[in-house]
């Protein structure tokens, strides 16, 4: 038998003392993570939620025991207890669902528009490079003093041409980084995982999302290959990419430092659990940075639950299943020789210095350790709380903030049954022995014959019926005001739900209404910003910062969280747009607007992709070239478009030609008319006369009086002459009588 050399000798107590390093690593860590399990349970947050998630699922003690007791008689069981029949409404009003559901698709709305992003990212402002921009001083080389050229045009530049130029970079820089970030997100659904923390957050008061993770994603590709006849064949394959992603995380299984206070950045680290079957386990080894060695000692002893576990579960909590593993994953500062101690390289010891790492147990053998990929030791979390709790990460849902109005509705509704049920019918009152039912049975009937014994004189004083008062009105005030108290606490009322109730029937009216109405979402809106959208875009920024290969994105930019911005009424928004529209066509506003981003967003608050009916860019490129050269504009007319324009012209030509032939007309007939009045005048200038002249004769009057009369005669008939020539003026100019 062949005995060890020293140096395997040495090497064997080596591993033997890393095996006891990281065994004892992992039982500190356990222990760790069983006191952070033991204070968030001793805060009742763990019942809260197990309230709240009953309470949104229309249940609870008493239909829990309802649905048990049927449950036992459906098997076979039978019912002993003397009260195991409910003689009492036990019906459960799901309002709180109906408020949780349009609180939450009312922020997902408006956090997460289907059009646009609810982030951007910008360049830092520089205070030295807006001063600069307004400069209009001739730049020069700082070392020889000579005037910098423009390369292209070979032109002095000016100090605020130096400027725009560099801001321009930035500018594209920013947009270059933008779109990095929106790919990686759209990859990982980003906006699915979004919305599951906003149904956490709406109904168990708190959300959560992890991430920049990176992750090996496995991708199909058709690649386009030529066979050796030439022939252009796409083949199928399993491209594997290293993106970093986010995922939603239940808050039910992560566990932050308690005494991190409100924010979960300023605790020591934080633990989240997985369920794991043994076949998964086996597939990490295939994963790099997994210790092999670990997980078959991890097989080996088998899944075991954790002991604050077992001694915090409650008999009506959710069981989980019971051949699975537990998989802690910690995030948060870690000690020098335990990280040694995993293998990895943390370099000098330092006491001033934070390690932060990333450590994951199953059981608790440990089986993986890494650095943080982020220089500044941030945590992948981001959490969302509905309503903020004073000193602590966990916050309100919905169902909580309206339990007591959920009890008051519940308590009424019930109320009204068993009143409902109490007055829908008579209560019989019999004197015993003095009547018997035919048919043996006591139950109520129609045409049912009764007996009645020869003691009774009067059957009306053996058989009563008394009927009891019905509150229905008054049970229906309690639930009118329970409803009511439950929109004012959660702060969704019926209007943001599409109910108009007493709404103003005006645009105006409405719209304040609206605006109103959406005071307390815009809170949660900028609450979100604040605490996701900020600092979860800002770990994508760094992460891309120091692993993106392309230098064409880097830069220094500020994340621009816009959710708020989406919170403006879509009347009122559609209104200032086409305000905006038609400034833009103003001389003197127009300078200031960008028309082109302008349409864009009046298209999108009309929820249309300005992609669906915007013209490619190449040609958009032309045409704006065509309109900045008139001739070359002239040249490229389409033939099609050049005979409709001859077409217009000689339309144009034909209606000059008709208008001056009307107007030729209408003055030979106003000089016709002219002449026919003077005719007239004429005539009765005869008739006058000769009417004279009889008068004359016959009634012997001189020639002064006749005279007189002739002058008087003259004056009327002058005036109606000039009125009547007023009128035939008149509807020559208005075309009447023609």
């Amino acid at each position: 038998m062949m005995q060890d050399t020293p140096v395997e000798e040495d090497q064997q107590a080596a591993k033997e003392r890393m095996e006891e390093k990281l065994q004892t690593f992992g039982t500190n860590m356990g222990h760790q993570r069983d006191e952070w399990i033991r204070s968030r349970y001793s805060y009742g947050v763990d019942k809260r939620w197990l309230e709240d998630e009953d309470q949104y699922n229309a249940k609870d003690n008493i239909n829990k025991a309802a649905s048990q007791m049927m449950t036992s008689v459906e098997q076979g069981y039978p019912v002993t207890t003397q009260q195991a029949k409910p003689h009492r409404s036990t019906v459960y009003i799901g309002l709180t669902r109906q408020k949780s559901n349009a609180a939450e698709a009312r922020l997902a709305d408006i956090l997460l528009p289907t059009d646009d992003r609810n982030w951007g990212i910008q360049p830092t402002p520089k205070p030295d490079l807006m001063t600069m921009a307004r400069d209009e001083q001739m730049a020069g080389d700082k070392e020889t003093g000579e005037p910098l050229l423009n390369p292209d045009t070979q032109e002095p530049l000016r100090m605020k041409d130096i400027a725009r130029a560099a801001m321009d970079v930035a500018r594209k820089k920013a947009e270059a980084m933008q779109l990095e970030i929106n790919d990686q997100l759209i990859e990982c659904d980003y906006n699915a995982e979004v919305r599951k923390v906003i149904h956490n957050s709406a109904v168990l008061g708190t959300g959560v999302v992890k991430g920049p993770v990176v992750t090996n994603r496995t991708r199909k590709a058709w690649q386009p290959y030529r066979d050796m006849e030439g022939n252009q064949i796409h083949t199928l394959e399993i491209v594997e990419e290293i993106k970093p992603a986010s995922f939603s995380v239940d808050p039910r299984n992560v566990w932050p430092d308690p005494g991190c206070g409100d924010s979960i950045h300023n605790g020591k680290g934080i633990y989240e659990r997985e369920q794991l079957t043994s076949r998964q386990v086996r597939e990490l080894a295939k994963q790099p940075g997994f210790m092999k060695a670990q997980l078959r000692k991890v097989l080996e002893e088998g899944p075991k639950k954790s002991a604050t576990f077992q001694e915090l579960k409650d008999e009506d909590q959710r069981d989980i299943a019971r051949d699975v593993y537990e998989m802690w994953t910690y995030w948060g500062e870690v000690e020098h020789e335990d990280l040694e101690a995993t293998g990895v390289n943390v370099g000098e010891k330092d006491e001033l210095r934070s390690i932060s790492a990333c450590v994951v147990m199953i059981n608790s053998t440990v089986v993986k350790a890494f650095l943080n990929p982020l220089e500044g030791g941030d945590l992948p979390y981001d959490f969302f709380v509905w309503e903020k709790v004073a000193g602590s990460v966990w916050g309100y849902g919905v169902p909580y903030l309206m339990r007591a109005q959920q009890r008051v509705l519940n308590a009424a509704w019930r109320q009204m049954m068993d009143n409902s049920g109490v007055t829908s019918g008579p209560q019989i009152i019999v004197k015993a022995g003095t009547i018997q039912p035919a048919d043996k049975q006591w139950q109520l009937s129609a045409r049912k014959i009764w007996y009645a014994t020869d003691d009774v004189d009067d059957v009306r004083k053996a058989f009563t019926a008394v009927e009891f008062n019905s509150h229905q009105a008054e049970l229906a005030n309690i639930i009118k005001m329970a409803m009511e108290l439950a929109d004012q606490e959660t702060g969704v009322p019926a209007i943001t739900q599409g109910e108009k109730g007493a709404a103003p029937d005006t645009v105006g009216g409405m719209q304040m209404l609206m605006n109103s109405a959406n005071v307390v979402l815009r809170r949660l809106v900028k609450q979100f910003d604040d605490s996701v959208t900020k600092p979860h875009i800002r770990r994508y920024y760094d992460y891309n910062m120091m692993y993106s290969e392309d230098e064409e994105i880097k830069g220094d930019f500020s994340v621009d969280a816009r959710g708020s911005s989406a919170l403006l009424v879509r009347d009122i928004q559609n209104q200032s747009f086409l305000n905006l529209l038609a400034a833009a066509a103003n001389p003197v506003f127009g300078v200031y607007l960008d028309t082109q981003k302008l349409f864009e967003k009046a298209l999108q608050a009309q929820h249309i992709d300005p992609k669906d009916v915007f013209k490619p860019e190449d040609e958009l490129e032309k045409i704006k070239e065509q309109m900045a050269n008139p001739q070359q504009q002239q040249q490229a007319l389409d033939p099609r478009v050049q005979a409709a324009q001859i077409r217009a012209q000689t339309d144009m030509e034909r209606a000059k030609a008709q208008n001056a032939g009307d107007m030729a007309e209408i003055q030979l007939r106003q000089t016709l008319a002219q002449q026919e009045g003077e005719l007239r005048m004429a005539e009765l200038q005869m008739s006058r006369e000769i009417e004279m002249l009889k008068m004359s004769n016959s009634q012997n009057i001189s020639l002064e009086e006749i005279k007189a009369k002739l002058a008087d005669t003259a004056i009327r008939e002058r005036g109606k002459k000039e009125i009547y020539a007023a009128e035939q003026n008149l509807k020559l100019r208005t075309g009447s009588g023609i």
